[in-house]
């Protein structure tokens, strides 16, 4: 299971180094759905606060994946 967790971070920070800042989450979900990325993905970014995000450390920290 830690192997499937640590595929989906790394495919999350995929989505996420592909896009310029700030970003929205309209952005950000395309981003994932346009590229085909995983569904665990997709769903994780589909549950954003809707709202402008400066930094990947800032999608991440909303995600519980990242430093707050």
């Amino acid at each position: 299971m830690k192997a499937l967790a640590e595929d989906t971070g790394a495919e999350l920070g995929e989505v996420l180094d592909r896009l310029t800042y700030p970003a929205d989450k309209v952005r950000i979900v395309s981003c994932a759905d346009v590229h085909g990325f995983a569904p665990e993905v997709r769903r994780r970014l589909h549950a954003l606060p809707a709202r402008d995000y400066a930094s990947p450390g800032e999608v991440l920290a909303e995600l519980g994946d990242g430093p707050a």
